[in-house]
């Protein structure tokens, strides 16, 4: 049975962005994207050229590009489908101090609109956002903790729509990448404005194959959430994390952000949620 149709395209105010996407990917031709999606020409073409196209191709593009699909289409939140008690447990957590959230879910299950419905809970109440698709890095970035540390905090900074001032903080002769970017996130990102940051990092698995960054990274992340129980500029950023697979790295228990804050695990959706959401079985590649 087909489904209801229902496509999706990006807002054009988002070309810029969606043009820098691709050139920090990597992707010297159009086809060259097309073919590691093994997905047609013309329906990367629409998507490149702010046309309709299907809900699915539209997420899946964006997420390899390291974009949020739900901002740049200018979809509001009734695309969202709530699975409760999820949300009222995300609200209650992003409202505390240095909380951390850690979502876990196959591709499209929903984590990137549950994170999505999170920052516009937290834009409710004057928070800052940002949000981070780690799918975005290209393998280069993940070369060392040093160039990776320092690609992340020049993107959270651009998805704040902030100057970069990295520069002002990076000493790679005399300091380590995690104290600069510590001193970074504390000394400038946090102390913009008296409200918290909530920062959300989408495809967190990505980090997952290089054994030098992840654990450095990982760890970081477990540090700035502990940073908020004795400094109250830590206390400002509320971290979420999403990520589609069990980690499969070995982390030191007390250096993994992944056995702290509160876990969702998201459940898959009901058919009644997936007829809402106008997406059929076979699309998910589920068998009748």
């Amino acid at each position: 049975m087909l489904r209801p149709s229902r496509s999706l395209k990006i807002d054009l105010s988002y070309i810029p962005q969606l043009k820098s996407a691709i050139r920090e990917k990597g992707y010297a031709r159009q086809q060259d994207l097309a073919d590691e999606l093994q997905m047609s020409l013309s329906t990367l073409s629409n998507y490149l050229n702010g046309k309709p196209v299907d809900s699915l191709h539209f997420v899946e593009i964006s997420q390899r590009l390291g974009l949020d699909w739900k901002e740049i289409s200018g979809c509001d939140t009734s695309f969202y489908i709530e699975r409760p008690p999820i949300e009222s447990l995300c609200y209650q957590e992003i409202l505390k101090p240095g909380s951390l959230i850690r979502i876990k879910a196959p591709n499209f299950m929903g984590k990137t609109a549950l994170m999505a419905w999170i920052r516009d809970r937290a834009r409710e109440h004057n928070y800052r956002t940002a949000y981070l698709n780690l799918n975005s890095a290209s393998k280069m970035d993940f070369t060392n903790p040093n160039h990776f540390l320092r690609w992340f905090c020049i993107n959270v900074t651009r998805s704040m729509e902030l100057p970069n001032r990295i520069a002002d903080y990076w000493d790679e002769e005399m300091s380590t990448s995690k104290v600069d970017s510590t001193d970074y996130f504390q000394e400038y990102l946090l102390v913009q404005v008296d409200t918290p940051l909530v920062l959300c990092l989408d495809e967190v698995e990505q980090v997952f194959p290089y054994p030098e960054v992840a654990p450095e990274f990982l760890g970081l992340l477990r540090y700035w959430h502990e940073l908020a129980r004795t400094n109250p500029i830590w206390e400002r950023l509320r971290l979420v994390i999403a990520y589609s697979k069990e980690v499969d790295i070995t982390l030191n228990i007390n250096k993994s952000p992944f056995n702290v804050g509160l876990p969702i695990e998201l459940p898959e959706f009901t058919s009644q949620q997936l007829q809402e959401l106008g997406i059929g079985n076979w699309e998910l590649g589920i068998e009748n």
